[in-house]
């Protein structure tokens, strides 16, 4: 079965015409969709974090990756820590809580880019 998903993405900006969350919409296989949103919030984080497409910055956990992340952006959406949420729909609208998957997508980050 299909699952749509969404992941948004915190990112304030000081320009009010633009929106500070930026949603992406997906769908996967119900039995594959949590390695894929992991995947595609890690590689976010890769771009983020890389020395070749981003601030080439280290990190040791998912919250030292959000931290960093804030502290970049010099601006902090009201409500937000987490850098991302994501929701998936399965009868209704249901949240993935990132919070709670924090060490699965850490652990998959280095486990992607040891290097990082």
């Amino acid at each position: 079965m299909t699952i749509p998903y969404v992941i948004n993405q915190g990112n304030p900006s000081d320009d009010i015409r633009y929106n500070n969350i930026d949603t992406t919409y997906y769908s996967s296989e119900k039995e594959n969709m949590v390695e894929e949103i992991v995947d595609k919030i890690i590689n976010t984080m890769y771009e983020f974090c890389s020395g070749e497409y981003g601030h080439d910055i280290k990190i040791s956990s998912y919250e030292d990756f959000c931290d960093k992340y804030w502290k970049i952006k010099e601006i902090v959406i009201d409500g937000w820590y987490y850098v991302f949420s994501v929701y998936y729909f399965e009868n209704n609208w249901m949240e993935w809580n990132v919070e709670e998957h924090k060490e699965l997508i850490y652990t998959a980050y280095v486990n992607k880019y040891p290097l990082q």
